[in-house]
């Protein structure tokens, strides 16, 4: 058993994540934005990269694997700050259709070499097995790895 609180791994995963979050708000934090809304503009500038036109909300929950009405609500904060775009989708309109503004991106540019090395660092511990923590992190989130994750006997 593990040395979390109870003996649980996932007090443990708990606590990690809180402890990058917070590694994560430091480096934002001149940027004035919040590791969620680094999260959903950078996937949002991802997204725009494949065609530079508006893409659904719903379709940037999906992409950063975050639950549609939280995403909602802070895109609503990102569009006030000016980083980016929401409108009624012109092919469905139930739908809101979002887009990365220029200042938006410059933010995405300015901030990427930052979030990368805290990143790295926070995960330098693991260099070794970093491949299979990923594997890991992902296989408890429901997605299949997409290298061979190989079993191990005894």
């Amino acid at each position: 058993m593990a040395d979390g609180p109870g003996g649980l791994n996932g007090y443990l995963l708990w606590q990690a994540a809180n402890h990058w979050q917070r590694q994560m708000r430091a480096v934002l934090a001149p940027h004035g934005v919040t590791p969620v809304q680094y999260l959903l503009l950078s996937g949002l500038f991802e997204l725009g990269e494949s065609g530079g036109m508006p893409v659904k909300q719903v379709t940037l929950a999906r992409h950063c694997n975050t639950d549609p009405m939280m995403t909602s609500q802070v895109l609503r904060s990102l569009e006030k700050a000016g980083l980016l775009r929401r409108a009624v989708n012109s092919e469905d309109r139930r739908a809101i259709a979002v887009e990365i503004t220029e200042t938006g991106v410059s933010l995405v540019q300015r901030a990427i070499a930052g979030v990368r090395e805290t990143d790295a660092r926070f995960h330098a511990p693991l260099a070794a097995h970093g491949e299979a923590f990923g594997d890991a992190l992902q296989m408890l989130c429901g997605v299949k790895p997409k290298r061979r994750v190989r079993a191990q006997s005894g």
